[in-house]
């Protein structure tokens, strides 16, 4: 009697091994991911937009994070509508893990700050607007959620002024 109800329970284990655990990519945990950076802001100058954030200190799970991998800068050329920026951004910088642990002994007030100045393309078609945001990750590979676009408005040049220097005219 004893003989069946082993092989109905061996037979049982192997026609529902294959449907346990999740199919797909491995992920991992988004408890461990470094929280968003915070704080960030943009500054237009001539030529350039200057900008400033803080790093995160927390993973999201609310533990302590340890020393960053990367922080990538991005940006959106025009004013990004929802969804949009993810899709149509590009990366301008990525510091990188030796970057960052220069950063850090040089000892940044407050802790984490970090500055980036972007050179706006000198093109004739450059945009009227600009959009930014930056993404953390930490050592093991895992991302923080893009900081939310910070807009600015370029400076418009004064299209006289060019052709009056260009002249030699003041």
């Amino acid at each position: 009697m004893a003989r069946p109800i082993v092989t109905l329970l061996i037979a049982l284990v192997v026609a529902l091994a294959p449907a346990c655990g999740r199919k797909g990519p491995l992920e991992l945990p988004p408890g461990r991911a470094p929280m968003p950076a915070e704080d960030l802001t943009a500054v237009p100058g001539e030529g350039t937009v200057a900008l400033a954030w803080r790093n995160p200190v927390k993973a999201v799970s609310g533990r302590p994070l340890g020393p960053l991998g990367a922080v990538e800068v991005w940006v959106f050329e025009g004013d990004p509508a929802a969804g949009e920026f993810e899709k149509k951004a590009r990366l301008v910088k990525k510091f990188t893990g030796r970057e960052l642990a220069a950063l850090a002994a040089a000892g940044a007030e407050p802790p984490g700050a970090m500055a980036f100045t972007f050179a706006v393309p000198a093109e004739t078609a450059a945009p009227a607007k600009l959009a930014f945001a930056v993404r953390v990750f930490d050592r093991a590979g895992r991302a923080s959620a893009l900081t939310t676009p910070v807009a600015v408005d370029l400076p418009r040049k004064d299209a006289g002024a060019d052709r009056r220097a260009g002249e030699g005219v003041s």
